[in-house]
């Protein structure tokens, strides 16, 4: 009588020995492992005079919907991006034409450049994100679709009045300036076609 209950106990240990190893493997498995790494390069570092004059931020929503055959759901993907960018808009002395007559103590400015965008720092937030069964968005797609987006914020500071602004900066760069080579003993002459531009 003492074998008949021995051999259930026994059973019944190994099926929970078996148990409790099978749960904790099942748990070690399916328990995600995480590898994270951060490599900082810096690929170039050069020397920049560069006069922020206009300085604007631009927030809008970028539609885009794409279809196959029909416009229909299971056919159809569509996303909505909201775009914000932080423009800087002023101009880069690498293109201005400086030339410096030491005996007179004059620097004259033949050349500045027109305005341009010197940096924009682009943010974007997807929302509504639609996929149709048979049309979805690859990382190649979406990534295609953020350099559109950084586009089309810097067509909208096309269509802005921040350039607008940098040419009205402009003489107050040019007080600046004159202002800096006055205390250093020099003086600032800019030449007309600098002036009109």
């Amino acid at each position: 009588m003492k074998i008949k209950y021995l051999i259930p106990t026994l059973l019944l240990i190994l099926a929970s020995g078996f148990g409790g190893w099978y749960y904790g493997f099942k748990k070690r498995v399916s328990t995600p492992i995480v590898e994270q790494n951060a490599t900082v390069v810096l690929e170039k570092i050069q020397k920049a005079f560069k006069f922020v004059a206009a300085e604007g931020e631009i927030s809008d929503i970028y539609d885009y919907k794409e279809y196959q055959y029909y416009d229909i759901s299971i056919f159809r993907k569509k996303l909505l991006v909201r775009v914000n960018a932080k423009v800087l808009v002023g101009y880069n002395f690498e293109n201005a034409k400086l030339t410096v007559d030491e005996e007179l103590g004059v620097v004259r400015l033949d050349s500045l450049g027109p305005a341009e965008i010197l940096a924009i720092d682009h943010d974007l937030d997807y929302y509504d994100i639609q996929e149709g069964t048979f049309n979805t968005f690859s990382e190649t797609e979406l990534t295609e679709i953020s350099a559109r987006a950084k586009d089309y914020a810097t067509s909208m500071v096309e269509e802005s009045e921040l350039y607008t602004l940098a040419e009205e900066q402009k003489q107050d760069l040019f007080d600046l300036l004159e202002t800096i080579l006055i205390s250093s003993g020099w003086k600032l002459q800019v030449s007309d076609s600098v002036l009109k531009n």
